[in-house]
């Protein structure tokens, strides 16, 4: 895992969304089948309005998996998979067999054992999923995932999906991906757009 870290700024959603898309672009050709995680929120619409303009980007053997979800229905406005099945899958450039979710009809822990199953075998053969890129956002508050500042979830090693059932922001039940996953990640890019986080950020 390289331990560089660069900062980018950019002037406008549209070059931020530009920059993101043609580091896909860059992680497709390198990697044998992307393994990319994804967050929800605003990156959902950026994505969507970026990837079908992007020259060269070939989605072919990707697999796509949350660096969160809530534990709410698909058809739930706050489900991470419904937001992209609904606005990204229609476009054509990925199906809904490429991507990795979860159960929302079990409880949170059974939830959260099953999307390790389904993780551990995306990734056989090792002990802890190495996605080539996670593309997270960041709360105004410094959360991350559904890792919130000075929650227990922080200290967790031995899991690789950790529920939650009370978190600070709504819904409360949510499954993540723990902090040594996301930090084994090839690359990881965090996407924090608005005001909101400017205090945070600094």
């Amino acid at each position: 895992m390289s331990s560089s870290c660069q900062i980018c700024v950019f002037p406008s959603l549209a070059e931020l969304g530009f920059s993101l898309s043609q580091l896909l672009v860059n992680e497709s050709q390198c990697s044998d089948g992307l393994r990319l995680g994804l967050s929800g929120g605003s990156l959902v619409q950026l994505l969507c309005r970026e990837l079908p303009k992007t020259a060269a980007l070939n989605t072919e053997g990707w697999r796509v998996a949350f660096c969160d979800e809530r534990l709410v229905p698909f058809s739930d406005p706050e489900s991470t998979y419904g937001e992209y099945k609904r606005n990204l899958v229609p476009l054509g450039l990925i199906s809904e067999s490429q991507f990795v979710t979860i159960d929302p009809t079990l409880p949170v822990e059974k939830a959260a054992e099953d999307y390790t199953k389904k993780l551990k075998e995306l990734f056989s053969g090792n002990d802890l999923p190495k996605f080539d890129l996670l593309i997270l956002g960041i709360g105004p508050d410094g959360h991350t995932a559904s890792l919130f500042p000075g929650h227990p979830l922080l200290e967790v090693t031995d899991k690789i999906v950790a529920p939650i059932s009370d978190s600070p922001k709504p819904p409360p039940e949510r499954v993540t991906l723990t902090l040594p996953v996301i930090n084994a990640a090839k690359t990881v890019v965090f996407v924090a757009t608005g005001e909101s986080k400017a205090t945070i950020l600094k």
